[in-house]
């Protein structure tokens, strides 16, 4: 093997390496997007219990579209975690993009519902 073959398997083996850290941190970053929006949900959901607690009945739903935000919220994350950890399992072996797709299937119906949830730092629901 030359010296030009093994610097070119070099370059070869450290993009698949960056590759792979940079589909990783993808999935990471919608991760805590995703639980920020679950910790929302949950904050969200202490309010609306604080009010009952004090005589102020919640409005019609709001505990239970609540608890499913949080719920799907949970499914997202667990997804993302399988996504993570198949990134490092395969460790850059025959990366081809698939990570960044697998990226978009934590935005599907579970993370988008999640994504309805309240910003960080928004007002309680009345």
């Amino acid at each position: 093997m030359s010296l030009f073959d093994r610097f070119a398997a070099g370059l070869e083996t450290l993009g698949k390496k960056a590759n792979q850290a940079l589909d990783e941190g993808k999935l990471r970053v919608e991760l805590a997007r995703v639980r920020r929006r679950m910790d929302g949900a949950a904050r969200d959901l202490g309010w609306v219990t604080y009010r009952q607690s004090k005589g102020t009945p919640a409005a019609p739903g709001d505990v239970e579209s609540l608890t499913r935000r949080i719920a799907e919220g949970e499914e997202a994350a667990a997804r993302l975690e399988a996504q993570i950890a198949e990134v490092k399992r395969r460790g850059g072996k025959a990366a081809g993009g698939t990570a960044g797709s697998a990226a978009g299937s934590g935005s599907g119906p579970a993370a988008a519902e999640a994504a309805s949830g309240p910003d960080a730092g928004a007002a309680p629901p009345t």
